[in-house]
């Protein structure tokens, strides 16, 4: 079970367990950090082509030959991408399959979660984000240029 999918209310005490349904199976600092990581996955954004992921370590770097674009350029959304991947609802950046699953099996199992619970391009733009809950809203994202130009 995931926090997103539940709908608590914080005590302010970190070792108070979640009375919640479906039942939340962690204290209420589990909880928390879980629904910290989920904010700070989705909100962290950056002008697209600033970061790339390393082929051999998996790991972001900053890309060498990035120039920052202009104002008028960083005004679109199309500009901007997401740094961190959005996290699986199973609380993780990817998929595992259970130790001591033989090959065949593990193929499968992998398959049937990559159907259930997508992966995301870690470095997708803004635009491809809807926002279900207020239709007529194209994007969940909007862009605003403030201050000097």
């Amino acid at each position: 079970m995931v926090a997103r999918e539940i709908k608590a209310v914080i005590s302010g005490s970190l070792n108070a367990t979640i009375n919640s349904c479906p039942p939340f199976p962690g204290k209420e600092r589990h909880y928390l950090r879980e629904q910290l990581a989920r904010i700070s996955h989705a909100t962290e954004i950056v002008p697209k082509g600033m970061f790339e992921v390393d082929e051999e370590t998996n790991e972001v770097k900053e890309t060498e030959e990035f120039t920052m674009p202009s104002t008028a350029e960083l005004e679109s959304l199309e500009a901007w991408g997401h740094k961190h991947p959005i996290l699986l609802k199973v609380g993780r950046c990817s998929h595992v399959a259970p130790a001591g699953m033989d090959e065949e099996a593990k193929d499968e199992y992998m398959a049937k979660l990559e159907e259930e619970d997508k992966k995301e391009e870690r470095f997708r733009p803004l635009t491809d984000e809807t926002y279900a809950m207020y239709p007529g809203l194209e994007t969940a994202w909007s862009s605003k240029v403030c201050g000097d130009p």
